[in-house]
């Protein structure tokens, strides 16, 4: 239960285990970008376009899942394991169906879809191969993205983490073996990279539904005693039709940033795939904070524990901001040498080290957007997330992509991060807004003297050391 520990000593433990799983959901798109990348330019090109569509994908159901598990986490917090059981086999069911159907469609879709992103005839080839392989896999992955969140919500954290981690290791392996040929297995190039991300996904499937059923929240009885299924489902859709569309949302930027990038070349779309992968690599911590607050607050929400959520906003609220410096300090320094990892062509070492010098200034505000969504959804307002994405992408980010596109590609890495420091500004003030509604004690705190004094003890900490 997350409704009895000290608050930050909990958020801490719990942020960990899930930064780990998400470190290794990444480095599924890191493994294949580093392979691929000795590929060639054009293969690079054509995972960075094929990723859009594939975080859709994967947005689509992290935003199922974050509905599912602030409904989860309510009825365990109350203590109502029927209602736990109920949620968990129709979010289960929910999923495979609409995964399934939705990987049908974007599989009939290829040439089009990618055609009006604007990849070319030299691009299109290494896209088919893997996306032709890598839509078959899909429903195993996302059917993973929300059990595990249906772990989490229920408190437990590590066992999900770990099956995630082992899960990039096979993803390593396989890509390895596959990509090239090593061995008795052929070479597949960029098939092999679908397959061997494929057989992660299997892993992923096989170990969450394995701890689901260890837990008691799925079995072979469980999955067909449905009475009262319709009125689960419509309190998950409640919270999920919010959830989902404000992950939508994410990669729907992404997607934009690259149909606009297209128009300098495809050179500057393979450098955007690598700055993009790299970049979400670094912020796990921030997604993990995020991720941890949703069951966190829901929990304590439904306990009735409301001091408890107070401590957490101010816990997630600083932890984004430090961990946002601390990526732009690192990315800045070392971008370009880490995107030399992933490829020779100085034209994409050059515009990851660009890009890094200038959006990754806009990650703390970036991770006050995103934990203040994740409170929401705790808060079962999942309207106010939505709001919050909305105004991020139709209001600060979109339109500037758009004018910026008319200038240069380096106005487009600044529309980025205006677009993220606006958002961050918002999302803070509607936070402060509905901490003044419900007139909570830490309405009245002043967070930039918190700041100061964190700094002070910082640098008194550190004077002490020498």
């Amino acid at each position: 239960m997350l409704t009895e520990q000290p608050v930050n000593r909990l958020l801490f433990t719990m942020t960990a285990p899930i930064s780990l799983g998400m470190l290794s959901t990444f480095l599924f798109q890191i493994i294949d970008t580093f392979f691929v990348g000795k590929l060639g330019a054009a293969e690079l090109a054509a995972l960075a376009f094929a990723s859009t569509v594939y975080f859709l994908f994967v947005g689509i159901f992290v935003g199922l899942s974050v509905g599912v598990s602030s409904v989860v986490a309510r009825a365990a917090g109350a203590g109502d394991q029927a209602k736990t059981q109920l949620f968990s086999v129709v979010a289960l069911w929910l999923t495979l169906l609409v995964s399934v159907g939705l990987s049908l469609l974007a599989f009939a879709g290829i040439t089009p879809m990618f055609s009006a992103l604007g990849a070319d005839a030299a691009v299109m080839p290494p896209i088919r191969d893997y996306v032709g392989w890598l839509y078959l896999g899909l429903p195993l992955l996302m059917l993973g993205i929300v059990g595990s969140g249906i772990v989490r919500a229920t408190g437990t954290i590590r066992l999900t983490e770990i099956i995630f981690a082992l899960a990039g290791l096979v993803n390593l392996l396989f890509d390895y073996l596959l990509i090239f040929g090593i061995g008795p297995f052929p070479a597949m190039g960029m098939a092999g990279a679908a397959i061997a991300s494929c057989l992660s996904f299997l892993f992923i499937f096989l170990g969450v539904i394995g701890v689901m059923v260890r837990k008691g929240l799925v079995g072979p009885r469980l999955l067909f005693r449905l009475g009262g299924g319709f009125a689960s489902l419509r309190s998950i859709m409640a919270m999920a039709l919010t959830t989902v569309g404000v992950q939508i949302l994410v990669p729907a930027t992404a997607i934009l940033t690259t149909f606009l990038l297209a128009k300098f070349g495809a050179d500057l779309v393979a450098a955007y795939g690598v700055a993009s992968r790299i970049e979400a690599l670094a912020m796990v911590g921030i997604f993990g904070v995020s991720s941890a607050m949703t069951p966190f607050v829901a929990q304590n929400f439904g306990a009735g524990k409301h001091a408890r959520i107070d401590s957490a906003i101010i816990f997630a609220g600083k932890a984004s901001v430090y961990m946002g410096l601390l990526v732009f300090v690192l990315l800045a320094i070392f971008g370009p040498a880490i995107a030399s990892l992933f490829s020779s062509d100085p034209e994409i070492i050059a515009f990851v080290g660009l890009y890094f010098k200038i959006v990754a200034v806009s990650y703390g505000f970036f991770g006050i957007f995103n934990v203040t969504s994740a409170i929401f959804n705790g808060l079962q307002m999942p309207g106010w997330s939505l709001r919050l994405m909305l105004a991020k992408t139709f209001i600060f980010t979109a339109p500037l992509l758009i004018i910026a596109a008319f200038i240069s590609m380096q106005a487009i890495l600044a529309a980025l991060a205006i677009g993220n420091v606006l958002a961050g500004i918002h999302a803070g003030i509607l936070m402060r807004r509905s901490i003044r509604k419900w007139d909570r004690p830490i309405a009245d705190i002043n967070i930039w003297q918190d700041y100061k004094n964190d700094i002070k003890t910082a640098l008194q900490w550190v004077m002490r050391r020498r």
